[in-house]
């Protein structure tokens, strides 16, 4: 016990002597959940939050430190407990996060990372990319299953005496640092790493290393062997000389100090992927033009890089559809180019710049307006630009007074079940179900039992009617759910 007690004094110290880099991004939206480093429920529809609140930060949840004398130290670390024990690890993952009124688990385990050196961020007590590339590496680093998962073993040996634990150093490969945050910003740039930009090789990292350097073999000329420099000819020992600096050992002085050596952060940043990162060899990053219609590796890779920006919402497949074009697009306006839709040469040395753009939002076909005070829902449809045109508008039940419908800005989760949709609690149906956020959905007007249409629920639209979600006729509930992909913008207003 004395033994746990001290391992974790020793943990807590060098916690709070952890600096947190300012301005650290603590709350995480709907959207980005869905787009972004998926640690939202917005994709399943069980909880969503508006992009406009805000998570509760760190020091918000954090808990004042425990006496030294206390003899339940080592249970207080997950809150206080008398019939846990500290080894009563939970099983945390990507997409979990510390309720505001409970005990701060992942906040804990962010704090031990940072305090080890392997995650760079704050303690947001939200278990996004980055926790996930941390507990990857030291998994990797500590021989243990490579999951991103803390699960009861990880936790265990990441909580267990210092002296056990393998952690980063100069020493140790597969260890974060500016040479990988290099090797990444370069690789996300050229459209192969779709993942964070950490410092840390995760398995995002190691697959962009691998398809850069597929790439390279397949498309590229191999790099030239290296002449190795001549052996150079043997200095005579320095001498003294009237009026010099005294000699120390053999050694003029003052000596000059020797330029730091930036180690490679992992074995699979080897030098000829570095020829390429410090600009040794040209990266040619147009190989060719591609356009709607076309398949292939170059497709993907340009789809990555937009994906990267922001610009489109699709995962890469390779294929160069529609949306590719509108993503492209927006970015060819966003940066002064012919608003072609084509990844010419011009567009993908713009693309795969290091001066390239982020979007403020990814290019959906349309973005959706719900307006309480009139009862309407507005459909405006992306024209190149921005939401400009007024694509159609349906007249909606809302919710009631007493079950309002929630104001906000909310990314969709998109179609929620079959042509019919049971609502158990109303003892009825409802047609082309659409989730905007938990529970709140777009859907038909209401159908009995038996599937017959309900003419008081049709005589309800255009009034406050419903128990929170936005009711439409059945043509215009089949119409988002036919043209308005998972993760629409969905804005409603007063």
């Amino acid at each position: 016990m004395f033994r746990r007690i001290l391992s974790f004094l020793l943990v807590a110290a060098m916690a709070l002597g952890t600096a947190v880099p300012a301005g650290a991004e603590s709350g995480i939206t709907a959207g980005e959940a869905l787009f972004g480093n998926g640690t939202g429920a917005a994709l399943n529809g069980s909880t969503a939050a508006a992009t406009a609140t805000a998570e509760p930060s760190a020091t918000e949840t954090a808990t004042e430190e425990p006496s030294t004398d206390d003899p339940l130290v080592e249970d207080e670390m997950y809150g206080e407990n008398d019939e846990a024990s500290i080894t009563d690890y939970p099983t945390l993952q990507l997409g979990d996060r510390d309720s505001a009124d409970g005990v701060a688990y992942i906040v804990t385990l962010q704090n031990r990372l940072i305090a080890l050196g392997f995650l760079l961020s704050s303690a947001d007590g939200v278990y996004g990319e980055d926790t996930q590339t941390a507990i990857e590496q030291f998994q990797k680093m500590n021989g243990l299953e490579v999951t991103g998962i803390a699960d009861a073993a990880t936790q265990t040996k990441l909580f267990s005496d210092l002296s056990t634990l393998t952690t980063p150093s100069p020493e140790n490969p597969a260890v974060y640092g500016s040479e990988t945050i290099r090797v990444q910003t370069k690789l996300a740039e050229w459209g192969f790493l779709t993942g964070s930009v950490d410092g840390v090789i995760g398995s995002a990292s190691e697959k962009a290393i691998s398809d850069f350097k597929e790439y390279v073999h397949e498309y590229l000329p191999p790099l030239a062997t290296p002449t190795p420099a001549p052996t150079p000819e043997p200095t005579p020992a320095p001498t003294a000389v009237a009026g010099a600096l005294p000699l120390v050992n053999d050694i003029l002085l003052p000596t000059a100090e020797p330029e730091p050596t930036a180690y490679v952060a992992d074995s699979e940043i080897d030098s000829e992927l570095l020829a390429y990162i410090d600009g040794d060899v040209e990266f040619n990053v147009y190989r060719q033009t591609v356009q709607v219609g076309d398949e292939g590796d170059e497709v993907r890779r340009v789809q990555t890089r937009l994906h990267q920006l922001g610009y489109l919402y699709d995962d890469p497949d390779g294929a160069f559809g529609v949306n590719t074009a509108r993503a492209l697009m927006y970015f060819q306006y966003k940066h002064g180019l012919s608003q072609s839709g084509t990844a010419d040469e011009a567009t993908q040395r713009a693309l795969f710049s290091s001066s390239a753009q982020e979007s403020e939002e990814y290019v959906f076909p349309y973005k959706i307006y719900v307006d309480i005070s009139d009862q309407r829902v507005y459909v405006l449809g992306w024209d190149g630009t921005g939401y400009n045109e007024q694509t159609r508008v349906m007249v909606c039940t809302t919710g009631m007074n007493s079950s309002p419908t929630p104001l906000g800005t909310y990314h969709s989760y998109g179609r929620r079940s079959g042509e019919w949709h049971w609502f158990s609690d109303y003892n009825c149906y409802a047609k082309w179900a659409y989730g905007i956020v938990g529970d709140i959905l777009f859907h038909s007007v209401l159908y009995s039992r038996d599937k017959k249409l309900s003419q008081t629920s049709v005589n309800n639209l255009g009034r406050k009617a419903s128990h929170g979600c936005v009711r439409l006729s059945v043509d215009d509930a089949k119409w988002i759910w036919d043209n308005c992909p998972t993760g629409t913008t969905v804005v409603i207003q007063e």
